[in-house]
């Protein structure tokens, strides 16, 4: 059974409406590791809503937090004084509005287009529209349990002056006062110049601490059900001590969780947003199909780490997943296999088999002919496919723009090609010169179709004791001006026999 679905079963022994709650501290830009809490947590909203259950996502940005430094994508001069100011309340790096919406609006754009639609909780209105303050008043109240819950649990020692609110300052960034007294809804403390300052709880001027505010989260929005990374898993850690905070404070359960792991951009490490090593998730929409990101995500259970390769690994993803999906239809892929593919589609999976195009040939395609009706006909006269209906024609038109960005920003040297308007100036030798001949010969004999091609370069080997290599080398260099390229046999179907003929016969 895959995850998902025993995820769904185990919280429909609880209730039939669950509430799965997701969310971000939108520092950055949100990358595709953070995009795997939020598919994990749809993919179980979706598994529930299967099972005839009530799910609805939620999606938490946590815009209320403060900028806590100038990250490597930020200017220095402009940021260093916003440095501590919530999120909501700072300027975006480019253009107009604010610092989290700048980062939010795109990534709920790529969320859109891989389908997941959740209701979207700005934290900080929360906090100024007094949504929190039941909760806060009740830790305020119960404070000295609180203090022991986080020291016992998380091991560290709290300020002999702790409060369990993180104050808001004269210059509007966050801080951690000395406490000195409080009134509900007004705390009072002095800052670090020795002025004292009054927070009004109720107006959310300051917020909950981390530790404090998520297990509020779970009670005021009523979450059954979280999706949350190791860090916040550790012994000790802000899970620990909110399930207690939440339980013995609050009155609430703790909800039922998974903990994912991390993606690892292939070579490099785990993405983070403030280190700017990662890469965001309307920028993956522009190189790969968005059934395949949520393939990635589907397919491995969440406790495992995945390697992300946006260079030829992102290829090879693709052409799995088309692999998969053709044998999904046969009815003889593995059950856990067809449930993620099941998980992946955007919609539901259709219910009649698509034809396949292999996405290398799309990728060849892309690079050799001019739009997307050059390359459907180039694959007609290939035998690739017969004509495409129109959701097959979107598609291609998806597929073959996420291949453009692709090409533009990650591909390899290695698979990139241009065909040479004019015969390339090439320094033969004598014996190179005799094998263009031999193929202008044998090319000419030949039926026009990627297997008789290819084959014809093998005959080549066995009539003339020339390495078919030595063949395909000369023939790339002729075409392309380098000695690598596509794959030979379809590459050459996809063009004008006449013109391949022409350009043998140039040398």
């Amino acid at each position: 059974m895959h995850w998902a679905d025993v995820v769904a079963e185990k919280l429909l022994e609880s209730g039939r409406k669950q509430v799965v709650s997701s969310g971000i501290t939108p520092s950055g830009p949100i990358h595709l590791g953070s995009m795997r809490e939020i598919l994990t947590a749809d993919a179980i909203v979706r598994a529930v809503n299967d099972k005839g259950g009530e799910a609805e996502l939620l999606y938490v940005a946590d815009n209320a937090d403060p900028l806590r430094k100038v990250y490597p994508f930020l200017d220095e001069e402009k940021y260093k004084s916003y440095v501590g100011r919530p999120l909501a309340e700072i300027p975006a790096p480019k253009g107009d509005g604010s610092y989290d919406q700048f980062f939010l609006k795109p990534f709920f754009q790529a969320l859109e287009e891989v389908g997941v639609k959740p209701k979207v909780i700005n934290n900080y209105q929360y906090y100024k529209d007094g949504k929190y303050n039941q909760c806060a008043k009740k830790i305020i109240e119960n404070r000295v349990e609180a203090r022991d819950i986080l020291e016992k649990i998380s091991g560290r020692q709290l300020p002999k002056h702790w409060f369990p609110w993180t104050f808001k300052d004269i210059n509007g960034k966050l801080c951690n006062g000395k406490f000195i007294r409080y009134e509900w809804p007004f705390v009072y403390f002095v800052n670090e110049s020795g002025n004292e300052v009054k927070n009004n709880i109720e107006k959310g001027e300051g917020k909950l601490p981390w530790r404090l505010d998520w297990p509020s989260k779970w009670k005021i929005l009523g979450v059954t059900f979280e999706a949350f990374g190791k860090d916040h898993a550790t012994k000790g850690g802000s899970f620990d001590t909110g399930k207690r905070i939440v339980k013995n404070i609050l009155d609430y359960d703790e909800p039922h969780h998974i903990v994912y792991e991390w993606i690892n951009l292939k070579g490099k490490g785990a993405m983070h947003s403030s280190t700017g090593l990662a890469i965001s998730a309307e920028e993956m929409l522009r190189m790969a199909p968005p059934e395949v990101i949520r393939w990635l995500i589907m397919q491995p259970q969440p406790n495992r780490h995945v390697d992300f390769d946006p260079g030829l690994g992102l290829l090879n993803s693709v052409d799995r997943y088309d692999r998969n999906l053709q044998t999904y239809y046969s009815g003889e892929l593995e059950e856990n296999t067809s449930r993620a593919l099941e998980l992946s589609q955007i919609k539901t999976i259709s219910k009649s088999k698509k034809q396949a195009i292999p996405y290398r040939h799309l990728v060849t395609l892309t690079q050799s002919k001019e739009n997307h009706k050059e390359i459907e006909k180039a694959l007609i006269r290939t035998g690739d496919i017969t004509k495409l209906d129109s959701d097959e024609i979107i598609n291609l038109k998806s597929r073959l723009s996420c291949i453009e960005g692709w090409l533009d920003n990650y591909a390899p040297e290695s698979v990139k090609f241009k065909i040479q308007e004019s015969a390339p100036d090439v320094n033969l030798k004598s014996d190179e010169k005799t094998y263009i001949n031999n193929l202008k010969e044998k090319m000419t004999l030949i039926d026009w179709n990627p297997e008789s091609i290819h084959d014809s370069f093998y005959e080549l080997q066995e009539s003339t004791n020339v390495p078919a290599k030595e063949y395909f080398r000369i023939m790339y260099l002729i075409l392309l001006g380098k000695e690598r390229g596509p794959r030979l046999g379809f590459f050459l179907a996809t063009i004008d026999k006449n013109f391949v003929i022409k350009r043998l016969s140039s040398y």
